[in-house]
């Protein structure tokens, strides 16, 4: 398992290592917070999901990579970088690592159905009854 190592800022302070499943587990969760987007993956096991995710240490700070599904109705570029921008953000925040890029790769498109407002009984009994 590969660690990542932040040297702290002063001398006195211990060193802070991260784990390499942690970043990841950021870019699973800042994919995961937006609608109509979910990781690629053959299979539809969650397990399968996390190869979808490639995490890199490079001298200009982290790289990630990570393949994506999205639903047919939303405009790709739109998605691709609120992708970018959420993974960004969340590493950044939860971490003290510089993102140096994520690429993002679209493999594939979703043809779900995106859930609607439930309209309630009430509602249509008295529309029922005013025919």
């Amino acid at each position: 398992m590969a660690r990542f190592k932040k040297l702290p800022q002063k001398k006195k302070e211990g060193k802070v290592v991260y784990g390499s499943g942690i970043v990841n587990g950021i870019v699973l969760l800042a994919v995961a917070e937006l609608d109509n987007v979910e990781l690629y993956s053959v299979s539809n096991k969650k397990s399968m999901r996390s190869n979808s995710i490639k995490v890199s240490l490079e001298k200009e700070g982290i790289k990630v990579s990570v393949a994506i599904k999205v639903h047919y109705s939303q405009s790709i570029s739109e998605i691709a970088f609120r992708v970018q921008e959420a993974i960004r953000h969340n590493v950044e925040a939860m971490t003290e690592y510089k993102v140096a890029s994520v690429d993002v790769s679209v493999l594939g498109v979703m043809f779900n159905e995106v859930p609607s407002i439930p309209v309630p009984q009430e509602d249509l009994t008295k529309t029922n009854e005013n025919n």
